[in-house]
């Protein structure tokens, strides 16, 4: 009997900065099965997959209503024509909500990933609750990413792409500053940038890698940029994902101000290129072995930016040799084998 998996996705775009990895994850898992249907609710472009993937999604630019329909219709077709013993939700607890009744009905088991501390009140929250019930399994990528517990939550760490995100560093300096990330008031991006220009580094100035995903993202986005105007703040936009290593190879620290359940890959990315971290999210302490680059606000950040700014050469090479195991164990490709008692 082929072994065919059911695979939801909230967002497929092989270009954007946070998304492209999707396509990575998507074709690593399809190395266990012999199908893997995916239903996207978002899909901008039909990335490049293994020929055992086969994705179905609407186009960017139609309204949700479409999209809920179009992926009820697909679900309907898929589960009457296929056999289907596991669906795999990536960062997608409505399609679990929404396709409940057809899992049911033909005794598909499903596994939600979600790495996301959630949202605190309303609609979403319902929606992110039923999705934790209905799955007969959570898996998340940190003790604190993922808002509700019990002992169908798993924590079995991040995945990203070792092989293309490396260290190549000869000579390692504090200069250039980065904060690559969606441009997302949660992302707490305004707490990097003001961080960054009360500190000592008055000479430098920081680039801001990344685009929003939605209307309220693009919004903040267009306030952040009338904010920070005519100081030393450059809003790059989004980059192709592919295309972030070349990038991330010409700076040297990185700042991420999302607070506890945002397990961000962007640290992991940057860390495994050799650039320094200077995070807030504590759940990346075990990386460092150590708090040294954490903070908890402001002040704090830009105590933590000075003291790396005196850092040289050596000593910022000593600490990239101890990191190199804990980014192992949020490899890609150990992805499978941390995800095989989940599918």
């Amino acid at each position: 009997m082929s072994k065919n998996l059911l695979y939801f996705n909230l967002a497929i775009d092989e270009k954007d900065t946070s998304l492209g990895f999707t396509v990575d994850w998507l074709n690593t898992i399809a190395e266990e099965f012999d199908q893997v249907d995916v239903i996207s609710l978002r899909v901008n472009g039909i990335p490049k997959v293994n020929d055992s993937v086969k994705i179905y999604g609407l186009e960017n630019g139609k309204n949700r209503i479409s999209k809920y329909i179009y992926f009820l219709k697909k679900l309907r077709k898929l589960t009457k024509e296929k056999k289907y013993e596991r669906c795999f939700s990536h960062m997608s607890p409505i399609s679990v909500v929404l396709g409940k009744f057809f899992l049911v009905r033909h005794k598909i088991k499903t596994t939600l990933w979600f790495t996301h501390p959630g949202p605190k009140i309303g609609l979403k929250k319902l929606i992110l609750f039923l999705a934790f019930l209905f799955s007969e399994n959570v898996v998340t990528a940190s003790k604190n990413s993922f808002p509700f517990s019990g002992r169908k939550v798993a924590t079995i760490g991040h995945s990203i792409n070792l092989d293309l995100f490396k260290n190549n560093k000869k000579i390692y300096s504090i200069e250039k500053i980065l904060v690559l990330s969606r441009i997302s008031k949660s992302k707490n991006i305004e707490m990097s940038i003001d961080g960054f220009l009360n500190s000592d580094l008055k000479n430098s100035s920081i680039d801001i890698i990344g685009g929003p995903l939605n209307k309220k993202d693009k919004e903040y986005f267009e306030r952040l940029k009338i904010q920070y105007k005519d100081k030393r703040v450059n809003f790059l936009g989004k980059v192709t994902h592919k295309n972030l290593p070349e990038i991330l190879s010409k700076y040297d620290v990185h700042i991420n101000s999302a607070g506890n359940g945002f397990f961000d890959k962007s640290v992991l990315e940057t860390l495994s290129c050799g650039l320094i971290n200077i995070y807030r999210n504590s759940d990346f302490n075990y990386i460092f072995k150590d708090s040294k680059f954490n903070f908890k606000n402001e002040q704090q950040l830009v105590e933590k930016i000075n003291e790396v700014s005196k850092l040289n050469s050596e000593e910022l090479e000593q600490i990239f040799k101890t990191i190199d195991r804990s980014l192992k164990d949020n490899s890609l490709s150990t992805l499978n084998q941390r995800l095989g008692n989940y599918l």
